[in-house]
């Protein structure tokens, strides 16, 4: 896995580092970090069309990519996430259909961690085995599955299954980190890949360990990614 891969937060007050699968890509979406973001756009649209395919067909098909690309990471933006997670090369000619968004708010009552966790739980309906410990902090795991009744390809009506981690930053009261993970489905088999990719997600989420925490000695994991960045 490259650096890439595991830096999973770019000077945020949340910072983190979390295991992704093979291929998988950061895309920060603050207006600031549009640079990076356009570096990142380019090497995924070279990867999934190379220089050596024919020009003229493939060009429009890059613009296309890039652009549907870009108009993803704009609406997460929009939407308040501070960056989107992509399968940036497929799997054996697929690509899978998931994303991961990241994403950090704030809660001004005075209400704590738990008490918050609670009432979400509650709201959702998954008070039991929704309460999680992420590196540490207490989280919320909530799921649930969208209907989007509109065609996509071959299939009919399109499902999202979405599970997120509301997850406090135990360094700055006040303060949450929200992944939110989706896999679309249209039929059985897809159904089985969506399942087995929020398994995957769950399986993700124990490797997650927060960095960059005030008045804490740097772990072997900071000293080693500072080590590659120098």
């Amino acid at each position: 896995m490259d650096r890439r891969e595991r830096r999973m937060t770019v000077d945020l007050t949340a910072s983190f580092v979390m295991t992704l699968p093979p291929g998988w890509v950061r895309l920060p979406a603050r207006p600031e970090a549009a640079v990076h973001l356009a570096h990142e756009l380019d090497a995924i649209v070279a990867a999934a069309l190379p220089d050596d395919l024919p020009r003229d067909s493939a060009e429009p098909l890059r613009r296309q990519f890039r652009r549907q690309l870009a108009r993803t990471v704009a609406e997460a933006g929009e939407a308040g996430a501070t960056a989107v997670y992509l399968p940036g090369r497929p799997v054996d000619g697929y690509t899978l259909p998931a994303s991961l968004t990241e994403a950090e708010v704030d809660d001004e009552s005075d209400a704590e961690p738990v008490e918050v966790i609670a009432r979400l739980l509650v709201d959702a309906g998954q008070l039991d085995g929704g309460l999680r410990d992420v590196d540490g902090a207490a989280a919320a795991r909530t799921e649930d599955v969208l209907t989007n009744d509109e065609p996509e390809g071959s299939w009919e009506r399109v499902w999202t299954r979405r599970v997120v981690y509301t997850i406090s930053v135990p360094h700055r009261p006040g303060r949450w980190l929200v992944l939110n993970f989706s896999a679309v489905y249209g039929d059985e088999p897809s159904e089985r890949l969506a399942a087995a990719l929020v398994q995957l997600f769950d399986a993700l989420v124990t490797t997650f360990r927060w960095i960059d925490v005030p008045g804490a000695e740097p772990g072997d994991l900071e000293t080693r990614l500072a080590e590659v960045d120098a």
